[in-house]
């Protein structure tokens, strides 16, 4: 993936592991093992996923010890909204 794609919203919502990460993190702050959990893909791929999302600054990363926990940062998305 080229680093301007990173940084767009519309790929980073265009895969829908990405938006139902994003749907689980408007219920709060999750671990990326939590976020991991429902999806068949390897630890690898999700956090590629978190990644592209976090590329797109559509979420925010906090560590806690070894823990990278991960947050909504729906401003870019609102942009969009505004803009359609």
């Amino acid at each position: 993936m080229r680093a301007s794609q990173d940084a767009d919203v519309f790929n980073a919502i265009a895969h829908p592991a990405r938006r139902a990460i994003l749907s689980t993190l408007k219920g709060g702050e999750r671990s990326a093992s939590e976020l991991a959990e429902p999806f068949d893909m390897s630890f690898p791929a999700i956090s590629q996923h978190l990644k592209v999302l976090e590329g797109a600054e559509l979420v925010k990363v906090r560590r806690d010890g070894r823990r990278r926990l991960y947050r909504l940062h729906p401003e870019p998305l609102r942009e969009v909204a505004s803009w359609t």
